[in-house]
């Protein structure tokens, strides 16, 4: 039975140094390539404070005329826009500066404003996820069977102990998906996703613009009736810093959201009542 080697050992395992070998991706976006060569896959990295792995990141990234890298700096007070100008052709990514420092929900939404490409994906800067599996998340989508996939270590694998408030946590508020909205996600707080650009206009009217946005963004995406998919990655120790997230301001407004939106639906369900007894009446 396949387990998950961080929740029964001991060990920390390291995010791999070594750089992919991307020749799948490439040849499979080929398959979808435009006449005028235009970008296809966007991919987006929010950025606040990562001066220790933001260079590491962008180096293994994969590198292709059919993609486009693009950088938010949230604002950041450390050395991170000096790492990024080491990085070799530095000056092929689009680097977005934020006056001020807006939260992670905000940085994700600058970057779909500046994105092209026909699918996006956004990662995290702060060395957890690996970027081999880009390919994972958006091959659903670019063959029409998903319009928004969600990285989970669950199906995947994680190499560090995973706190156990945070996946009680997480065991919360996938029973209130499954029961309220019938979603069977498991890995709601990863930031590691693709969706397909028409999602776009959707996020944008996003309430929540912190780090539950995460959350926020699988039920604007259940609402407006997209196909959600979740697929496994692999998630690695933070080897520097330390995570921004305030877990009690989270967890309030994750729970504030799964609120919001189901008044929403009941709602929606309730106009969609009255049009059908409309039409059955007249």
């Amino acid at each position: 039975m396949k387990s998950n080697t961080a929740s029964l050992n001991k060990y920390t395992y390291k995010n791999p140094t070594t750089v992919s070998d991307y020749q799948e991706l490439y040849n499979f976006l080929k398959l979808f390539k435009k006449k005028d060569n235009s970008v296809l896959l966007s991919i987006i990295l929010p950025m606040y404070n990562e001066e220790n792995t933001i260079r590491s990141i962008l180096e293994k990234l994969p590198k292709n005329e059919l993609i486009e890298i693009i950088i938010i700096d949230d604002f950041s007070s450390d050395n991170s826009l000096k790492e990024i100008k080491k990085v070799k052709h530095h000056s092929k990514f689009k680097i977005i500066h934020h006056l001020e420092n807006r939260g992670y929900g905000n940085a994700i939404l600058t970057g779909m404003q500046y994105a092209i490409g026909d699918v996006i994906v956004s990662m995290d800067t702060d060395g957890q996820h690996s970027p081999d599996d880009i390919f994972s998340l958006i091959k659903p989508i670019f063959e029409g069977k998903a319009d928004y996939t969600i990285g989970s270590r669950y199906l995947g694998s994680y190499h560090y102990r995973l706190p156990l408030s945070t996946r009680l946590g997480e065991i919360l508020v996938e029973k209130f998906f499954r029961v309220f909205f019938g979603i069977n996600i498991k890995n709601n707080q990863n930031g590691f996703r693709a969706f397909n650009k028409d999602l776009i206009p959707t996020f944008r009217k996003a309430k929540f613009l912190g780090y539950a946005f995460c959350t926020e963004q699988i039920l604007q995406a259940k609402l407006s009736e997209h196909r959600i998919l979740e697929r496994p990655i692999k998630v690695y120790d933070r080897e520097y810093g330390y995570s921004k997230i305030i877990l009690r301001r989270l967890t309030l407004n994750i729970f504030a959201s799964l609120l919001i939106y189901y008044l929403i639906k009941f709602k929606l369900n309730l106009l969609k009542k009255r049009k059908t007894i409309k039409g059955f009446l007249w």
